[in-house]
């Protein structure tokens, strides 16, 4: 069996002696910019540390050794500057606490270890009386108390927005205090329970159900929230019936291609109180009762129907045209010149050179073009008043067509010609190359009045989206 040793990395992938080089005085320039760099904010930090400067020097000394850990001078310019700076911040902890502020001296504390564990993280031990651990415990104590008590009183006030901010910063100084995860719970959703109730009483289902249902997602057993959100969906919810579409173009079927387009369209919107009744159940209770839709325009006669049907609205429509316009491909043939290179010899320069010629030739141009335009009526009208929620008459106008060019020969070296002769301008030659590059597949007839379809049922969704919203 064969076997590889990988104890020298350079046998599977060989490193040149130049590359090999190039690394070496690349990390050579990196380590002394990094020594330069740090030498430099060094100098500087002594400069301000003679001159008082004490908390600008620990500074420098602290930057200085973050470019270069191994500067002596830094490690000892920082010890002794960031011990004063530590200092000041433990004399703010001491003092602030002794006044009673508590607040400040929570925060005073912080700052100090804070301070203490950034230059800690450099190797470097500054001192500080441990004994003021207890002394924060205690103070924070006092301070988180505080909060606590206040935010009960904005909680009962409902003030609930700061009363939310203060029990963060509960939860950052102790957390797990109390009932403080409960409280924030309620501070946040219960400003969205008392809206929500206030749009339920007063009959916006739909704002109501949104509110319900954000408090829902956040926390699914507050208070009656996933009840009353079901129940808005209930008392809000808005059935609709898709009625038959007449036809009067002289296009068989078109009603019926366009009604499963609009049918298709409604189901997809995506709305919880959006509820299409089915055809067949429409057409049925309909035939059942001998009425017909378009016996739909009185008051008495919209009720009958809605109690049968169960919903609140029915959209009715007429194709009032359809027109179609299939073309046939037209061929036109196109003179052209087809360019090429012939060697030719200088006898006075004694070397060869070459020239572009141009021969004729004919090249093949292309068009075609197909139509489809449709004018449909629609409108709703409400089943429980009788009266036309929204109407419009729909005109749509789809079309396609191709315009290319095909060459037999090589395309790259086809010119364009008019009664002059060859045409070989950059403006010309791209023009001719953007035909014979051209798209070639034209759009059906049936693909066009697909999509015409399509934009008429989205015109009618959102009719019908804009009308639930109201």
């Amino acid at each position: 069996m064969n076997s590889m040793s990988i104890s020298n990395p350079n046998r599977i992938f060989p490193i040149s002696k130049a590359v090999k080089a190039l690394f070496i005085v690349l990390g050579s320039i990196f380590f002394l910019y990094g020594c330069n760099g740090s030498k430099a904010l060094s100098k500087k930090a002594v400069k301000l540390e003679e001159a008082g400067l004490y908390s600008d020097a620990a500074l420098f000394y602290y930057n200085s050794l973050l470019k270069n850990r191994n500067n002596i001078d830094a490690r000892i310019g920082l010890t002794k500057m960031g011990q004063r700076m530590l200092n000041d911040k433990v004399d703010d902890f001491t003092k602030t606490k002794a006044m009673g502020e508590n607040k400040e001296a929570v925060y005073a504390y912080l700052e100090a270890m804070a301070y203490h564990d950034k230059v800690e993280r450099l190797g470097i031990e500054l001192n500080y009386p441990r004994y003021i651990s207890d002394d924060y415990e205690d103070v924070k104590s006092a301070y988180v108390k505080e909060l606590y008590n206040e935010s009960n009183e904005l909680m009962a006030d409902k003030k609930f927005q700061q009363a939310t901010i203060i029990l963060k910063e509960i939860e950052k100084l102790e957390p797990g205090y109390k009932d403080v995860s409960a409280l924030k719970n309620t501070a946040v959703n219960e400003p969205l329970y008392l809206a929500a109730v206030q749009h339920f009483d007063a009959g916006r289902y739909r704002l109501a159900y949104y509110e319900f249902d954000e408090i829902y997602r956040a926390d699914p057993n507050y208070k009656d929230a996933a009840i009353l959100r079901d129940e808005c969906l209930d008392l809000g919810k808005f059935p609709v019936a898709i009625g038959e579409f007449k036809n009067s173009s002289n296009r068989k079927g078109v009603n019926d291609r366009l009604a499963a387009f609009v049918i298709t369209e409604l189901s997809s919107i995506n709305d919880p109180f959006l509820k299409i009744v089915e055809r067949d159940n429409l057409e049925l209770i309909l035939e059942e009762q001998r009425m017909s839709l378009s016996g739909i325009v009185d008051e008495g006669t919209a009720v009958q129907v809605g109690n049968l049907l169960g919903a609140k609205a029915i959209i009715t429509g007429t194709v009032i045209s359809y027109d179609e316009r299939q073309g046939r491909l037209k061929v036109s043939e196109k003179k052209g010149y087809e360019g090429y290179r012939v060697k030719l010899y200088n006898k006075e320069q004694d070397k060869h050179y070459y020239q572009t010629r141009y021969k004729p030739v004919t090249y093949k141009e292309y068009y075609n073009a197909n139509e489809v335009s449709i004018s449909f009526q629609y409108k709703a009208i409400s089943l429980e008043t009788g009266e036309v929620l929204f109407s419009d008459i729909a005109e749509k106008k789809i079309a396609d067509d191709v315009y290319y060019a095909s060459y037999d020969g090589e395309v790259t070296n086809l010119f364009p010609a008019n009664d002059e002769g060859v045409l070989t301008s950059r403006t010309d030659k791209n023009r001719l190359l953007g035909l014979l590059r051209a798209e070639r597949t034209l759009s059906t007839v049936d693909q066009l009045a697909n999509t015409a379809y399509s934009n008429i049922a989205s015109d009618l969704a959102s009719e019908l989206t804009k009308l639930m919203r109201q």
